[in-house]
């Protein structure tokens, strides 16, 4: 997959992410645990595979062609996948107890999420796809 196209799935990856949290939102609302777990289960694998795909080429190229000093800005947004899914796991275990407290838990997840998102799609992927197309501009004048 070229790298435009990789940026496009993980933007809609996003979006499938924040239809998700909102279920679980909604969930929440109405105290209706099972369908938090459900929702969380749901999202669970898909941002799973978001991270590794984010981080195994995105990152890569960003720290590969800046440096990690270069790339400190986007290494710290990266740095927000842990406790975002330290939080999806407290979500998921506050379901699993019927606790009170998870509406609270649920609302600190989906801040953190959409900055998150914001983050990435304003800074992170514009930044690594201009670098992408540096390196492919310059291999292809260096391949004449």
């Amino acid at each position: 997959m070229d790298f435009e196209s990789l940026i496009r799935v993980l933007v809609e990856e996003h979006r499938a992410m924040e239809e998700g949290l909102a279920r679980v939102r909604d969930a929440a609302r109405r105290d209706d645990f099972r369908g938090v777990s459900t929702a969380m289960k749901e999202l669970d694998p898909i941002f799973r595979q978001h991270i590794v795909d984010e981080e195994s080429q995105i990152l890569r190229l960003l720290v590969g062609e800046l440096g990690v000093k270069g790339a400190e800005e986007e290494i710290r947004v990266f740095q927000q996948h842990r406790p975002i899914h330290r939080l999806m796991e407290a979500v998921s275990e506050l379901a699993s107890k019927s606790a009170p407290e998870l509406e609270t838990e649920q609302s600190k997840l989906s801040s953190l999420f959409m900055e998150h998102t914001a983050s990435e799609e304003r800074g992170v992927f514009p930044r690594a796809l201009g670098l992408s197309k540096d390196r492919q501009g310059k291999l292809a004048s260096g391949a004449r």
